[in-house]
């Protein structure tokens, strides 16, 4: 598979289609990036590090800088994107941020693209494992990425500094 374009088929209800195709945003997708990840941010406040009055203050230059780095896959239903899932490099390796599906498509498979998607990048990148982070209280999200392969690490941290009750747990993937 190229982690610029791939396809992923599914019935999902509410989908506009039951084509959906995945592949990294460009510059030019910024505001249909916005758009989604605000509608995350929204939908999931609780599965994400960052806020939605935060983002939502983020000027246009600064959505088409995310939107131009090269690691951001989205599905797309359409002109519009029901999923994203970002891969980052850090010093330690990789890491599978800012995952987020559409209540709408959940279930249609999508969620599985967008991971492979990232995954694909990061081995294509020379990284032997991805790490990510899933909130304790997510419990559909931990038996998805169970499911995919990725096991606890035992690292826990707060999601935010201000919400001392609202933890997280680091989980990896062997890519090899």
């Amino acid at each position: 598979m190229s982690p610029g374009i791939s396809t992923c088929t599914g019935s999902a209800e509410g989908a506009g289609s039951s084509f959906m195709q995945i592949r990294l945003v460009t510059e030019d997708d910024w505001a249909q990036m916005r758009a989604a990840r605000l509608a995350g941010l929204a939908e999931a406040p609780y599965a994400f590090a960052s806020t939605l009055p935060r983002e939502e203050h983020f000027t246009e230059q600064t959505w088409r800088e995310r939107a131009a780095r090269g690691n951001t896959f989205a599905a797309w239903d359409g002109d519009e994107i029901v999923g994203l899932a970002t891969g980052i490099v850090h010093d330690e390796g990789w890491h599978l941020v800012g995952m987020w599906v559409s209540p709408q498509v959940r279930g249609s498979g999508i969620a599985d693209g967008l991971v492979t998607s990232v995954c694909e990048l990061a081995r294509q990148d020379g990284a032997a494992s991805i790490t990510l982070w899933v909130t304790e209280v997510n419990g559909r999200a931990r038996a998805f990425y169970r499911r995919l392969g990725f096991a606890p690490t035992g690292n826990r941290q707060l999601v935010r500094p201000d919400e001392p009750d609202h933890w997280e747990e680091e989980l990896t993937l062997r890519l090899s």
